[in-house]
């Protein structure tokens, strides 16, 4: 599971969602400027977290789905093996 954008992508919805209600309470410039990077940072931090947390508990799943894909790709290039084996021995006879 791709979660690289994950602590950005919600520290970025925090901070407009922080500029909105600023603007909506006409809170000084100042106070504004503070409230943003506090918010910002301790979202993207929660960010960090889910995601970690997020790759913790899907890396077994992923680990099964990729033995998965390797066990078709085998068989799979076994079968294009044979399938060129037969054409040759066509062609010698």
């Amino acid at each position: 599971m791709n979660t690289k954008s994950l602590p950005a992508v919600l520290a970025l919805i925090a901070g407009l969602t922080t500029c909105v209600m600023s603007f909506i309470q006409h809170v000084d410039t100042v106070v504004f400027a503070k409230r943003f990077v506090i918010v910002c940072v301790v979202f993207f931090a929660i960010g960090i977290v889910i995601s970690v947390i997020i790759q913790m508990n899907f890396k077994d799943m992923e680990k099964d789905g990729e033995d998965a894909l390797e066990e078709e790709d085998s068989s799979g290039s076994e079968d294009l093996q044979e399938q060129e084996d037969r054409k040759e021995d066509e062609e010698t006879e």
